[in-house]
């Protein structure tokens, strides 16, 4: 194989491989961070490798992610945790995301109204960001929330910051790769289904 930005200066980087490639990518980190409590910690381009056997669907080429060193499994309370948190950016309730991310810190020295103001932060940038979605800018909505947890703070637990820059490099790649993908058609299901592993849908 050889790493993903190499291939994609090659002739058969088609704009279908390249979709193709863009929507396997994206899709596994969703279901590796959503599903399987796997986040992997040193996730960029180089680490990225396209191989050309064909996958398990018939595809002519599949994509492997190497130097797994850096890895990170919550366990089951925290990875709930961390879907619960997710899953309220990816539909904009500001609000409740903000209340657990204090509520998740292991340390939080936030005062009342400190809270209060971190919460109203978060549902600001929901509410200012209609047009996109959390995961459609990543690195946006995390630059604003860790400036809000500092100004106000909050300790973001490690694991979100982890799953987060894993969304935004992956979601970088894929657009460049297929710049009309809509993330939100791959990450809803993979929100819904981790929501339901968890049985969230019933607390």
């Amino acid at each position: 194989g050889e790493p993903i930005l190499e291939f994609m200066r090659s002739p058969r980087a088609t704009d279908k491989v390249k979709q193709d490639l863009a929507t396997v990518g994206l899709s596994t980190v969703m279901k590796m961070i959503f599903l399987h409590d796997f986040v992997h910690g040193d996730l960029h381009p180089g680490n990225i490798i396209v191989d050309q056997n064909r996958d398990a669907r018939g595809k002519p080429y599949r994509l492997n992610m190497i130097d797994c060193g850096l890895v990170v499994e919550l366990g089951e309370r925290d990875h709930e945790n961390l879907v619960k948190i997710l899953g309220a950016l990816v539909k904009r309730d500001g609000r409740l995301a903000g209340q657990l991310m204090v509520d998740t810190a292991k340390k939080c020295q936030a005062s009342e109204l400190d809270v209060e103001l971190f919460c109203r932060g978060i549902q600001k940038i929901c509410k200012d960001d209609e047009e996109n979605n959390f995961l459609e800018s990543v690195g946006d909505y995390l630059a604003d929330i860790c400036y809000l947890a500092c100004k106000h703070k909050v300790k973001l637990e490690a694991s979100f910051i982890n799953a987060a820059l894993a969304c935004e490099i992956m979601e970088g790649l894929a657009s460049s790769l297929y710049p009309e993908m809509k993330v939100q058609k791959i990450a809803m299901p993979m929100v819904a289904r981790a929501e339901m592993m968890h049985m969230l849908h019933l607390k």
